[in-house]
């Protein structure tokens, strides 16, 4: 059976959060054998490869450190299937996203990518709020979990590795204006939110969100 879906992460000493990441992952409700997970660690310094290893799926150890956005064409370049989803680390998705994303693009070859909202939950996993994203500003803050044609991502270049912040925003950009999408009103893809705040490198990214516009 030929693979539908590639999920793509990328990992940076996430230990604490990696295994959750890929149980979540290796938990979906597709048939194992229509999708693949590919980890590109990107030359972590705790304990993540030793985490990655023991669950025997494809991962790449980089012995340097790139950042999320060549990491990620890393990860893309290598991806078997037409489709393609990124996960970040320290995130998780619900059991059915692969099956409901997949179907989705699968029967409807006119989109270009498929969005699910967000449950915000916090570092025990409890869930904070409901994040509906029904506005292209609410997707550019959240470029993971978003389903893209493998194909269309190679088309516009894929990430543009100048980024090290705001990478999401600024492929999301590029992509939005030649592919259409549909939102799927269902909150699939769970967004930790550490210590009660945004984390240090997502802070980072609103901070870079200027310089994605500036540039276009």
């Amino acid at each position: 059976m030929a693979l539908d879906c590639s999920i793509i992460i990328t990992n940076f000493n996430k230990d604490k959060y990696i295994g959750r990441c890929l149980r979540s992952c290796l938990n979906q409700s597709l048939n194992k054998d229509r999708y693949e997970i590919i980890v590109i660690d990107d030359a972590s310094t705790d304990n993540s490869r030793a985490i990655i290893d023991s669950f025997g799926i494809t991962s790449i150890f980089l012995d340097k450190n790139v950042g999320v956005a060549e990491a990620s064409n890393i990860g893309i370049k290598k991806a078997l299937a037409p489709l393609i989803i990124r996960v970040d680390a320290d995130d998780y998705i619900n059991t059915n996203t692969l099956l409901f994303m997949t179907e989705i693009m699968m029967n409807n070859r006119e989109l270009g990518f498929v969005y699910p909202d967000h449950f915000v939950v916090d570092e025990n996993e409890n869930k904070i709020k409901k994040v509906k994203l029904d506005t292209i500003e609410s997707i550019y803050r959240h470029g993971a979990g978003i389903m893209f044609r493998k194909i269309n991502l190679e088309a516009i270049g894929l990430y543009d590795t100048e980024f090290k912040n705001a990478e999401d925003h600024d492929l999301l950009m590029r992509y939005f204006k030649n592919f259409n999408g549909y939102h799927l009103p269902i909150p699939l893809y769970r967004y930790r939110q550490v210590g009660g705040s945004l984390s240090k490198e997502n802070r980072d990214k609103w901070e870079s969100k200027a310089n994605v516009k500036n540039r276009k």
